[in-house]
């Protein structure tokens, strides 16, 4: 099983990048929802300098950007909230005091929400109560659960998609990724016409490793439910990817693990390589010994022959990536032992 490490706010230095390949990172994964292109490039390529340093195969993970209502920016990056504040959520792109109001990234956002509606952030972190519609930008909402709100998070409401924008911005970063050592592109699953347009952009002609790179489509909501059977199928995709931080927001959660167990047999019975994202080892990011939970489900995901495990929070934000990959590590070589 191959382990990809997320790089994000708490990784780029190149002592975190250093640590992490060390430690035993297969694959570095970099998120094209944040930051420009040509900042995700600079630390691309920072990292391939290291792991040609350190003589290291390490490879690299490019996550095109999912189509989605997020978070604007805040001074402070992440904002502490407990269950029964309440706070406003404005249209904006930044606050420097996230008391005054929280910014979403999208116009209009008063006709977007419903008065009543309950709405996730995140991968479902944080909850919240809409209880007035103040006008036209803006609305006032109660925190359901004690958190922390981070910068650029999705704001899970229903997004009016524009294929034709959505489109630009894939040519536009493939024409920026075109020319650097790249090993797997991640797309989300949008519906069989925008993903077929999305397989005939020239990039896959005309990139530098187009040979090489192996291709994740990423199963995140119930369109892509719906067409599993086709996505299986296709062998433009090498692996499917499983966020089960998307489909927590985007299906019941309560079918989450039902979703999981359908999705690793259809891979597996299709022979398509197949790759578990999100919350794999999150109590790592404070704990010493991870929650008994994570240690079971990682040790079923290995003896159900999962292909690869992408850790997410665990070290993009958390402060110590390299001790939730060797964990990671432990578990998997223990439970490789144990099936030979």
């Amino acid at each position: 099983m191959f382990i990809i490490a997320g790089i994000g706010l708490n990784s780029f230095s190149e002592d975190k990048i250093r640590k992490i390949v060390l430690t035993g990172a297969d694959v570095l994964r970099y998120n094209f929802s944040y930051r420009t292109p040509k900042k995700n490039i600079e630390y691309i390529k920072n990292a391939l300098k290291i792991t040609e340093e350190l003589h290291s195969d390490t490879k690299i993970l490019i996550d095109m950007p999912i189509p989605k209502i997020r978070l604007g920016d805040f001074d402070i990056k992440s904002f502490g909230v407990r269950e029964g504040e309440k706070f406003l959520f404005k249209s904006a792109g930044f606050t420097s005091d996230c008391n005054e109001f929280i910014p979403v990234q999208t116009q209009e956002l008063g006709k977007k929400i419903k008065l009543h509606q309950n709405i996730t952030i995140g991968d479902g972190e944080i909850s919240i109560h809409i209880t007035n519609i103040i006008d036209n930008d803006t609305v006032e909402g109660t925190i359901l659960n004690n958190g922390v709100i981070r910068y650029n998070k999705s704001f899970n409401i229903e997004n009016d998609f524009d294929t034709e924008k959505f489109l630009k911005q894939y040519s536009e970063i493939f024409n920026e990724i075109k020319n650097i050592r790249t090993h797997y592109i991640a797309m989300s699953y949008i519906n069989e016409d925008i993903n077929k347009k999305i397989k005939n952009l020239s990039f896959w002609e005309e990139s530098l490793d187009r040979e090489k790179i192996k291709k994740i489509i990423k199963i995140e909501n119930k369109t892509a439910l719906d067409d599993i059977e086709k996505i299986i199928r296709d062998d433009f995709y090498d692996y499917i990817l499983i966020d089960r931080g998307e489909l927590g927001v985007n299906t019941p959660f309560e079918l989450l693990g039902l979703i999981q167990k359908k999705l690793i047999d259809l891979a597996k019975n299709n022979k398509k390589g197949i790759i578990i994202s999100t919350q794999i080892l999150e109590s790592t990011i404070n704990n010493y010994i991870p929650y008994r939970s994570e240690i079971t489900e990682l040790t079923n995901l290995i003896l159900l022959g999962v292909d690869g495990i992408m850790l997410c929070q665990e070290t993009a934000v958390g402060s110590r990536p390299s001790y939730s990959i060797s964990v990671a590590k432990k578990i998997i070589n223990e439970v490789q032992k144990y099936k030979k």
